[in-house]
């Protein structure tokens, strides 16, 4: 069984003071049990991250926001606004109400164990 993820499409990198949208960084790992799937989004807080999952595929979004500290104004900006959104075809079917998604650090770590028809199984010869 091919327990793989695959890219849904991809972000265009950009940049600029404006909002831009990217794909962040990712790993995808896995055995005959789950998936685990480690996704960067330096900067995003929990509450901005949404995660869906329909049809195998999976979605995640993120957003970034700078803002300025009241009385002063911006000189100089590197940290932009920033949107990630990253799209992946699971080609295993997952246990939804077993997923897992724990943000820490900027690292956003999914855990989808796989359902039980999806898993390998050994077949005894009689």
């Amino acid at each position: 069984m091919n327990t793989t993820c695959s890219p849904r499409t991809s972000a265009p990198a950009t940049s600029g003071v404006t909002e831009s949208l990217r794909k962040p960084l990712y790993n995808v790992n896995g055995n005959a049990e789950a998936f685990e799937i480690r996704v960067e989004l330096p900067g995003v807080p929990k509450n901005n991250v949404k995660l869906d999952l329909e049809e195998n595929i999976l979605t995640v979004r993120g957003e970034r926001s700078t803002t300025v500290p009241e009385g002063m104004k911006a000189l100089h900006r590197e940290l932009s606004p920033l949107s990630y959104l990253l799209r992946l075809r699971l080609n295993a079917p997952v246990s939804e109400d077993q997923m897992t998604a724990k943000l820490e650090d900027g690292v956003l770590t999914l855990r989808l164990p796989l359902k039980e028809v999806a898993k390998p199984r050994q077949i005894p010869v009689l």
